[in-house]
């Protein structure tokens, strides 16, 4: 497996190098002491591919999972903004250069996309699909909690919502295009009318009828193939009664 480098420059010279794994969740990255200056990063044979001035701060920089591509995020000298920087690790030139504006929170790489992921002023992720020759951002897909499912490709929205919203919003991975959203709502009130509770059964037959608000999921894992359990935290009460509960129940949602 490739190496990288990352020489310094300062009253002598240090070198180490770091093996990067190959799992999609550690994002190919080391992370370097924001703290050190005057940095390039070589390859594991000692060719330089970064050919920066004095002063640069290099925050992170990305290898690709088949070693042909490598992006940097760095900072130059009294610069305001952070770049980010892709190179070709077998030419050891420069494909393209932007300023993203946003802080780097992680890079996956796909087929036809490079995906540069940040997280909003307003919370959430946010999945920027950029162009392998100009970075040039193609497609965005935003959310306050994202839950990455690599082996069927999907990216999944599982942020919380209200009754208006979409609900759990599946997303093709590789390209970003969305393929369906799911009403969890509309299986919670049958869920919860189809109960042997008391409060329910108080009521069928009456003109009576329940009100569900606000929704949160937490703990959104895989139980098969494209199968996906959760809890969802909301909030119940009866029409025309003032308590309202706090109510939390499993559930379970079917993407074949």
């Amino acid at each position: 497996m490739k190496k990288l480098i990352i020489f310094f420059t300062l009253i002598c010279v240090f070198s180490f190098a770091m093996i990067f794994a190959q799992e999609h969740d550690k994002d190919q990255k080391y992370r370097i002491d924001g703290k050190s200056y005057n940095k390039q990063i070589f390859d594991d044979k000692n060719n330089q591919i970064t050919n920066f001035a004095n002063w640069e701060l290099i925050q992170d920089f990305y290898v690709s999972p088949d070693e042909t591509k490598m992006l940097v995020y760095h900072r130059p000298d009294k610069a305001k903004a952070f770049l980010i920087t892709l190179y070709n690790l077998q030419t050891k030139k420069i494909i393209a250069e932007v300023e993203p504006g946003w802080r780097c929170y992680g890079i996956r790489w796909t087929k036809d996309y490079l995906i540069y992921i940040w997280g909003t002023s307003g919370g959430g992720e946010r999945y920027e699909y950029r162009d392998y020759e100009t970075l040039a951002i193609e497609k965005v897909v935003q959310s306050y909690l994202f839950f990455e499912d690599l082996e069927e490709n999907l990216l999944i929205d599982t942020k919380y919502y209200r009754p208006s919203a979409n609900g759990i919003t599946f997303y093709n991975y590789s390209d970003g295009t969305k393929l369906k959203s799911i009403k969890i709502i509309d299986d919670l009130y049958k869920m919860v009318w189809a109960s042997d509770e008391p409060k329910i059964k108080a009521i069928i037959g009456t003109d009576k009828g329940i009100f569900i608000n606000d929704y949160l999921y937490t703990n959104f894992h895989k139980t098969g193939k494209r199968k996906y359990q959760f809890k969802l935290d909301y909030h119940f009460c009866i029409e025309g009664e003032e308590e309202v509960e706090y109510r939390t129940t499993e559930m379970e949602i079917d993407f074949n």
